[in-house]
């Protein structure tokens, strides 16, 4: 299946350039608009009040730093459980060796030989824990532990903190995901933006061809173009 195509800023400038540039740009369109409309019927109401309201939904989504600080508190969160689950898993493994000193297969059964292969993967350690948790649980291990001072509340918590890292790295992707999804609604309400603002300053040149003063006011200069020379025909005249 094709993976949907990237979405794309129309302009080069920031995101609060562009939003503050047509703010700008709306004013003028508002009070030219009967000389426009006289030209291109096409932008009496509600054009005006459409890129306003583009305007003001592109400012209402977080930008991208915003869910970036989000996402980096749930991998914060996570990385804390994933170092609370290590502790606790080392804290076995020296209770084991103290309750079953030269007991390979014991050591084995508890994960101890897994350790460093899962211990920094999400999807891994939670299984190792609980895996852990069910051997040590066993009344022939459990009483041994508890007997060496490991408590029982420890040897639970074994499973408790699994269940902890899977929850949370599933509030990671998450996270992740809506990262992506914001970041895709920004883009194309901001392209909306820009669309409607480059129509504009595309029609004022035929608008205002005798009017140098106001067709000052909507100018964009080539450089705050993604590719110059690509903005929207005036209404009526595309080929």
């Amino acid at each position: 299946m094709k993976h949907p195509d990237e979405v794309l800023r129309l302009f080069n400038k920031s995101d609060d350039e562009m939003l503050q540039q047509a703010d700008v740009k709306l004013a003028s369109f508002i009070k030219n608009q009967p000389a426009f409309v006289a030209r291109f019927p096409q932008l009496a109401e509600p054009f005006s009040a459409e890129w306003a309201a583009d305007i003001k939904a592109a400012r209402n989504i977080l930008p991208d730093y915003a869910s970036v600080a989000e996402q980096t508190n749930e991998s914060d969160k996570l990385e804390v459980l994933m170092n609370e689950g290590r502790n606790l898993f080392q804290m076995l493994m020296l209770y084991a060796q103290l309750a079953f000193p030269n007991h390979v297969i014991a050591l084995r059964s508890m994960g101890q030989s897994q350790y460093e292969s899962s211990s920094r993967n999400h999807l891994k350690f939670p299984v190792l824990l609980r895996k852990a948790y069910t051997e040590a649980s066993k009344a022939e291990y459990k009483a041994a532990l508890m007997d060496k001072g490991m408590t029982e509340l420890e040897i639970d918590t074994l499973n408790t903190l699994a269940d902890k890292i899977v929850k949370q790295d599933l509030a990671v992707q998450n996270a992740k995901k809506d990262r992506s999804l914001d970041a895709n609604e920004r883009i194309i309400t901001l392209n909306m933006v820009w669309e409607k603002m480059g129509l504009v300053c595309q029609c004022a040149k035929l608008v205002f061809q005798k009017d140098s003063t106001r067709y000052a006011l909507f100018l964009l200069s080539d450089n705050e173009n993604k590719k110059p020379g690509e903005n929207p025909p005036p209404p009526g005249e595309a080929k």
